[in-house]
């Protein structure tokens, strides 16, 4: 999905969602174009929205 979409959908300005995935190689020190690495994040994420229960 472009993020022009993405940010229309999400309510957010184009370029907040176009910075995201440099924002997160940095914060993770990962490399988003390796397969383990896209993982890493995605559990992340995932985690993320877990309750802290």
């Amino acid at each position: 999905m472009p993020s022009s979409r993405a940010a229309v959908l999400l309510h957010l300005h184009h370029s907040s969602i176009a910075r995201r995935p440099e924002q997160i190689r940095k914060t993770l020190s990962i490399e988003l174009t390796e397969p383990t690495a896209l993982t890493q994040a995605r559990l992340a994420l995932t985690a993320r929205r877990l309750p802290n229960d």
